[in-house]
């Protein structure tokens, strides 16, 4: 055997080890977020056996983590006067068990989403169709 098999199947080997082995991290989505910004947070599979996690930071405090689809999670909202910047977020798996941390970014910027404004207009706008369609159904309805 050639002495550079071994090698290969060792450098093989502790790659595979690697990617198979679960990344223990906390998760937030989106990350990149903006002040006032509802987050997704979730412990990645990693607080399963625990059956209780919280989450803590900074930008929005404590929260409890309840189970779900993606493992232990929860939904918080970024506090309105953080500004951008890198922040931890840990999450601790019941008392005395394991914490893990990710670092998520704060940009500048707002929230986007519809006011009250823009959904009177859209509403005034729906009803000026549903008022045409009922004036050309009648036109052409009363020619036929």
């Amino acid at each position: 055997m050639k002495p550079a098999h071994p090698a290969a199947v060792a450098l093989l080997a502790a790659s595979a080890l690697g990617l198979a082995a679960p990344s223990a991290s906390a998760r937030v989505e989106p990350d990149p977020m903006v002040a006032g910004q509802r987050v997704s947070i979730s412990d990645g599979r990693q607080c399963a056996p625990a059956r209780s996690a919280h989450a803590s930071s900074r930008l929005f405090g404590s929260v409890l983590l309840r189970p779900g689809e993606s493992g232990m999670a929860a939904r918080a909202r970024v506090a309105e006067g953080a500004a951008p910047g890198r922040y931890p977020v840990t999450i601790h798996c019941a008392p005395g068990g394991e914490s893990f941390t990710e670092t998520v970014t704060v940009r500048d910027g707002r929230v986007e989403g519809v006011n009250a404004a823009q959904a009177a207009g859209g509403l005034v706008l729906l009803a000026l169709a549903a008022g045409a369609a009922f004036w050309l159904r009648r036109t052409v309805g009363g020619r036929s």
